[in-house]
């Protein structure tokens, strides 16, 4: 009978620190977190001609490269401004400054376009990253993690413009404002005293 209940809470025990482990990875270990990623997958011509996508993010620097039928790559520096993106192909390198919000589905014909390459950057990693990315998406460790942590940054600084910094609070890339640090620090409020008007020192 001491064996069953000690069985039983070792069970519960385990699924405690499963579901613990298992908690969505936080906006600035998504910052803070360095990595290296290739996915391929089978495209058109019945599967012969793959498609690749790379994603490479070394602290605020995240290059995102894909081929297809050529090969193009974007670089994004999001603790930088002015809000840019920079395009790496076989012509060179060029820079699309962003000057207005974007709207709608504009296409990337002109690498000076910031809303064409902004457009394209997001569709190849919804298309050949998050749709094909495998493991859990709020695990950091895995390659969906990760492709979701280079997206949700590049949505936050591109889109929203907003500027990133290691050194500072970190925005919340889940639902806007800051994320709390852990463990929050605790602000004591004090208490005010107050003087009844009969013992007020009289003004001279």
């Amino acid at each position: 009978m001491a064996c069953i209940k000690f069985s039983f809470i070792l069970i519960l025990t385990t699924l405690s620190l499963s579901v613990f482990a298992q908690e969505r990875f936080s906006s600035k270990s998504c910052l803070d977190a360095n990595f290296s990623l290739t996915m391929n997958h089978r495209g058109i011509l019945f599967g012969l001609l793959s498609q690749e996508l790379t994603i490479d993010k070394k602290d605020c620097i995240i290059k995102v490269k894909h081929r297809k039928y050529l090969t193009k790559e974007w670089i994004v520096d999001i603790c930088r401004e002015p809000v840019h993106i920079k395009t790496a192909a076989s012509t060179g390198v060029d820079v699309a400054k962003k000057v207005a919000p974007c709207h709608g589905e504009e296409p990337a014909r002109e690498t000076e376009n910031f809303c064409g390459q902004y457009n394209e950057l997001m569709n190849f990693l919804q298309d050949d990253g998050l749709i094909f990315a495998e493991g859990d998406r709020d695990d950091i460790t895995t390659n969906h993690g990760r492709t979701y942590c280079a997206y949700l940054l590049l949505k936050k600084y591109l889109d929203d413009s907003v500027l990133f910094s290691r050194y500072t609070d970190v925005p919340n890339l889940f639902t806007g404002g800051i994320e709390p640090s852990f463990p929050a620090e605790r602000v004591e409020k004090k208490e005010e005293v107050v003087v009844p008007a009969s013992e007020a020192t009289p003004a001279n």
